[in-house]
């Protein structure tokens, strides 16, 4: 199959190779502007999810009846680097097809750590809040480099990323390890690092939620989340890492699907005009992309029909609309924008306002000059492919993981382990990776019982079972709340020193306050829990900063 996908990749790009595009002037901008039907204008405002890993006949119908500036790209679209590589050029072929040609956006969450689609083959980075625990701008700006350079590759445009949301609030269930961390300061100087180090090679970044989703304990996803701060707070915490984007010069923000009743207590940020245009606008004076968060998730689908949702963002100062998933959804928000230009609902004023910004955008970052990058062969050493996931990528992800490794607690001194430890180690993992990763690091594992524990957990069945091994020390990786309370579950009924490694949020310690040793790694991938081994047998020091205060 790995063979298919290279051989369409080749004879794509060779066909592409052969398509004189470059670069156009404003002139020709506006030109172009001129000749394009409503249409093809109120195309260019949608962001389209498809479904499938090769060109089906939904992408070409979004393409070459809708017209749509651009699609995104989830987990279902993605198996390995060369098979993106190809989707996205025959996606490019089918808009070169369409009357004016206009290349296509082609967008993807790959944020790092928890949300990164393009994984098999390519380098996850640890998350935002694994840098705020480095404290490091060149690693941030690295990160984005690093990211920028892989998603060009396999022809990926527009990243919707960073995060720029200040996580001041521990029961966040959506941002979290997302953000750098709960000082405005941080987010802004790493966030900003990350921008410009994505921006200067060639893909498009995207400072999200606007106003800030950090202060919130509901999912957007599930629900309407109100934050009810007033203007003073709004303007000096959550929007200061927003200045530093816009002063960054930030391709593009995401608006978040929140209710800020300071700022509009009647709408939520992507369907409010105070918000996106006098405060984004004018107040900030930000004139790049405003793009809304998937119109689909139920804080805006639960409460608005889909079609005037999309028609209300965009008179609020939105120039593209996000949805995700649902053709139906998708057709009707294609209709009602374009109906809602026929009946002057969106003046043509108004709409060409987008076209030019999102017209200006895919110029100003070698959209219509490169559309994809030209590769002659797919298998070659030097083939723009071999930097995905390659050797200095995954270095430069091993260093940012052990710069982010935080030692919270260590009250008894256990550390550094033994690698031929002499007496029971009782090993409890919440994935065969975290436990495949700690016995390859010992010499000697006569001594070390592993036992795996799932994501939801009976503590009380579960806690005196793993007792039975009489360990003189436990281990424990933990990734949620039920893990944390099995492990404080375990630390009230045993005198045994407990280690805790929290492979996700460092909050999960003020569940198990009372071990001996607790390690943030921030993250569950390979070298975040490569690096915390390393500390826990001391061939490294922990030499990260909680970027969040545990309550």
């Amino acid at each position: 199959m790995r063979i298919i996908y290279k051989t369409l990749l080749y004879l794509f790009l060779i066909f592409f190779s052969t398509i004189p595009v470059r670069a156009l002037t404003d002139t020709e901008i506006e030109g172009l502007i001129g000749r394009m039907s409503i249409e093809e204008k109120v195309g260019q405002l949608l962001i389209f999810g498809i479904g499938g890993r090769q060109v089906g006949s939904v992408p070409k119908a979004h393409i070459t009846k809708r017209f749509v500036g651009g699609l995104i790209l989830y987990d279902r679209n993605i198996r390995v680097p060369a098979q993106v590589a190809a989707l996205t050029v025959g996606l490019q072929q089918v808009a070169q097809q369409t009357p004016n040609a206009i290349p296509l956006f082609i967008a993807i969450d790959q944020e790092g750590g928890t949300v990164a689609r393009l994984r098999k083959g390519a380098t996850v980075l640890p998350g935002n809040l694994a840098l705020g625990a480095t404290r490091s701008k060149a690693l941030a700006a690295k990160a984005g480099e690093l990211t920028a350079i892989e998603l060009a590759a396999v022809g990926v445009n527009f990243n919707f990323a960073p995060v720029m949301d200040i996580n001041t609030n521990p029961n966040n269930p959506v941002i979290g390890v997302r953000s750098y961390g709960e000082s405005s300061d941080l987010v802004s100087e790493l966030g900003t690092a990350y921008i410009r180090g994505l921006q200067r090679n060639g893909v498009l970044a995207t400072a999200k939620h606007f106003p800030g989703h950090g202060d919130t304990n509901v999912d957007s996803h599930k629900k309407l989340p109100i934050v009810r701060h007033d203007k003073k707070r709004v303007n000096t915490v959550e929007l200061a890492p927003f200045r530093a984007a816009i002063k960054a010069n930030v391709a593009a923000i995401m608006s978040a699907h929140i209710l800020y009743p300071a700022l509009d207590n009647e709408m939520p940020a992507t369907l409010s005009y105070p918000i996106l245009t006098r405060y984004l606008r004018q107040l900030l004076g930000y004139n790049g992309l405003i793009i809304t968060d998937d119109l689909e998730m139920k804080a805006i689908d639960d409460q608005y029909e889909i079609g005037e949702a999309a028609v209300l963002s965009i008179q609020a100062g939105a120039d593209m609309v996000i949805v995700a998933s649902t053709l139906k959804k998708q057709q009707r928000v294609y209709n009602a924008l374009r109906q809602a230009v026929r009946n002057r609902r969106i003046s043509e004023i108004r709409l060409n306002e987008s076209v030019l910004r999102i017209l200006k955008s895919k110029n100003a970052y070698g959209i219509f000059e490169k559309p994809i990058n030209p590769i002659e062969n797919p298998n070659a050493i030097n083939s723009p492919l071999s930097v995905v996931g390659s050797s200095a990528h995954r270095e430069i992800a091993q260093t940012i993981a052990t710069r982010a490794i935080t030692l919270v607690k260590n009250t008894k001194g256990l550390l550094p382990l033994s690698e031929e430890p002499q007496e029971p180690v009782l090993l409890i993992s919440p994935s065969r990776d975290f436990s495949n990763t700690f016995l390859k690091a010992h010499t000697d594992l006569t001594h070390i019982t592993p036992v795996f524990i799932p994501a939801q957990v009976d503590a009380e069945l579960l806690a005196p079972q793993l007792l039975i091994t009489k360990p003189s020390v436990i281990v424990a990786g933990i990734v949620n709340a039920q893990q944390a309370d099995l492990i404080h579950l375990l630390s009230q009924k045993t005198d045994v020193p407990i280690i805790v490694i929290s492979l996700k949020s460092p909050y999960l310690f003020s569940r198990c306050p009372d071990v001996a040793c607790a390690i943030a790694a921030y993250d569950g991938n390979y070298f975040s829990m490569a690096a915390a081994v390393d500390v826990l047998l001391g061939k490294r020091e922990a030499i990260g900063k909680l970027p969040v205060t545990i309550p």
